[in-house]
């Protein structure tokens, strides 16, 4: 399938011009590769406040940008602007700003400065997890996974040392006295998931993060639960993923101020690349016409663009196309919960993983999708990696499916039965 396509097979209109200033915009405000806090500076003096956050966000989730980082907090935690205010995301940006990787071992104004910087970011940080419910909370920590996930082999490194309860002790910046009250960050220590973590950073050819397994493993193997958690998660790692197939979409129309900034990975772009010639024209169609942006046309697709921080130009390309199935499965459409599901199976746009195809199929089951049945019967009658094979299950599935008036699945269970017809009766069958 064509993607450019898509726009006109969809829309069937022509493109509508856009304004001058929106043009100006789009051209000003979108960083390439890279990007740094002053180059936030400029757009957001130039061309608006929007602009600047789109490079902030850029240069910290990317480069770790200390700056950018206390500048995003700071937006974020100012309750005055309604149109930018959310403590959950303010409290991430000073959690991560907090543990930026910042050089202050020496005596100068400037090490001052980032040393008193970065304990104003603990103390703001402190004060708004007082404020966050349990939901919130578990929020912020799910958005923290994801930036640090979206930095590779490093990323995966911080969230080991995050959760490492001896290196957790050894710097336990974590607890921070506020009035009187000791506040627990979001990140609580666990040597499973630091375990889980490292696994993740030496596959992605981490060389420290081999020191951090041998000594947490060494630590856990002297008891049978400590080993079992050593060899579960030395099993698990392959199949991980973050809690969020993107990163949460803000209330603004553009998008700009959640953009989601992970990089397009080796595995990733390989996976992209089977987008055009592997995913189906009718899904994109169909996740469109869910989300409500099909019968706006082009101005439909436009507005998708826009709600991730994109180009309006009304061509999908194939990571804006996996981002609109992706973005109506978690919406809850149960047709695209079951393609989400095969695109994992398959390796389509997102990297191959068993596991989370099984989540999505289940979403959609869980909704009487006759196909999201079928495959969770494949899955389990198969058992590919990180799936247990159940036979048992999967003919539970694979009759469920059939109930649902799934073909493939109605052909499958009439084909055992006619099987079962030709052997010898067992006790109890009819």
């Amino acid at each position: 399938m064509d993607n450019a396509e898509v726009g006109g097979i969809v829309t069937g209109r022509g493109t509508r011009r856009t304004g001058a200033a929106l043009a100006a915009m789009l051209v000003l405000c979108c960083p390439g590769a890279n990007a740094s806090y002053s180059d936030g500076v400029a757009a957001f003096h130039v061309v608006s406040t929007e602009a600047g956050i789109r490079y902030w966000r850029k240069a910290a989730w990317q480069q770790d940008d200390f700056l950018s980082e206390l500048r995003l907090a700071d937006i974020y935690g100012n309750s005055a602007d309604s149109h930018y205010y959310d403590p959950v995301e303010s409290y991430v940006w000073y959690y991560l700003a907090s543990r930026s990787a910042l050089d202050i071992d020496d005596a100068s104004p400037a090490a001052q400065f980032l040393h008193n910087a970065r304990h104003d970011a603990r103390i703001k940080r402190a004060v708004l997890l007082a404020s966050l419910d349990a939901d919130e909370r578990e929020d912020a920590r799910e958005r923290i996974v994801y930036i640090l996930s979206c930095r590779g082999a490093s990323g995966f490194d911080e969230l080991g040392r995050i959760y490492d309860t001896d290196y957790a002790r050894e710097r336990p910046d974590r607890d921070v006295d506020f009035v009187g009250i000791t506040t627990d960050s979001v990140m609580q220590p666990s040597d499973a998931d630091a375990l889980l973590y490292f696994h993740i950073a030496e596959s992605m050819g981490d060389p420290v993060a081999r020191y951090y397994l041998n000594d947490i493993e060494g630590r856990l193997r002297g008891t049978g639960i400590g080993k079992h958690i050593v060899d579960d998660e030395a099993r698990k790692f392959h199949f991980w993923s973050p809690s969020y197939e993107f990163y949460p979409p803000g209330d603004n129309d553009s998008g700009i101020p959640y953009s989601d900034e992970c990089e397009v990975g080796f595995a990733r772009g390989q996976a992209l690349s089977l987008v055009e010639p592997e995913l189906p024209r009718f899904a994109i169609v169909h996740a469109l016409a869910f989300l409500g942006w099909a019968r706006e046309g082009i101005a439909g697709i436009k507005r998708f663009q826009l709600t991730a921080g994109d180009d309006a130009t009304g061509r999908l390309t194939a990571l804006q196309s996996v981002r609109l199935i992706q973005t109506a499965a978690v919406r809850g459409d149960a047709d695209s919960q079951n393609t989400l599901g095969v695109m994992y199976a398959k390796g389509i746009g997102v990297v191959r993983n068993f596991v989370r195809a099984q989540y999505w199929f289940q979403k959609a089951a869980d909704q009487r999708d006759g196909a999201a049945l079928y495959h969770l019967g494949v899955l389990y009658k198969v058992g590919p990696e990180g799936i247990r094979q159940d036979l048992s299950r999967a003919n539970d599935a694979f009759t469920a499916a059939a109930l649902a008036g799934f073909r493939p699945s109605m052909d499958q269970l009439s084909q055992a039965l006619e099987h079962a017809a030709d052997e010898p009766a067992h006790p109890g069958q009819h």
